[in-house]
């Protein structure tokens, strides 16, 4: 078994990783440019959102056009929310994590939206492919609406990313303070 000690630094080090995504964020996702290069930890966490966001074009192909364009970005937020949701009912230490997944993945989709007008971002597809925000924005006459809802999306990712590490930090301590005192009480562990 490992000890509440080790057990509270091995959580407060995931955290500190965590924290250093958070961080790196705001400087990465937030302006879209034509060269995107993104720090190692920031694309390797890109490249599996993205092929989340790939795979709900094709689930949600079945609802219309819309729905069809919008899938890639509501698959991409929803699977670290259903993670969520699940670890939470579960009680799970890791519901935090899920739900700072889905503030990064929120702040991963702010960027696409916030594209709409410019469509300076490189695409899978090449300079061909269409920007989902900017075609489902401009079919509803709303191409303007991409930067607004992009910054919608970014800062309330950001929030929530925020919220998910200083409560993944309360919980382990709360974690360590239960485990410590159970040890105590059934004399396994000295005060000191």
């Amino acid at each position: 078994m490992i000890s509440p000690k080790a057990n509270l630094v091995l959580s407060l080090c995931g955290f500190a990783v965590l924290l250093y995504i958070w961080i790196l964020l705001p400087f990465n996702f937030y302006e879209p440019t034509r060269q995107f290069h993104l720090p190692i930890i920031l694309w390797l966490i890109h490249i599996f959102t993205l092929y989340i966001h790939e795979a709900g074009h094709f689930f949600f192909s079945f609802f219309g056009r819309t729905i069809y364009f919008l899938g890639g970005s509501i698959m991409q937020v929803l699977v670290p929310f259903v993670w969520f949701i699940v670890a939470l009912r579960q009680r799970s230490q890791l519901s935090s994590v899920a739900l700072f997944f889905t503030g990064e993945s929120l702040v991963d989709v702010s960027i696409y939206a916030r594209d709409a007008e410019m469509r300076v971002l490189p695409l899978i597809g090449g300079h061909n492919t269409r920007n989902d925000w900017a075609t489902v924005l401009r079919e509803a006459d709303k191409l303007e609406w991409g930067e607004p809802l992009g910054n919608l999306f970014f800062f309330f990712g950001l929030a929530i990313s925020l919220f998910a590490i200083g409560w993944g930090v309360w919980a382990s301590v709360k974690v360590y303070q239960q485990q410590r005192a159970e040890l105590l009480r059934s004399n396994q562990l000295s005060p000191f």
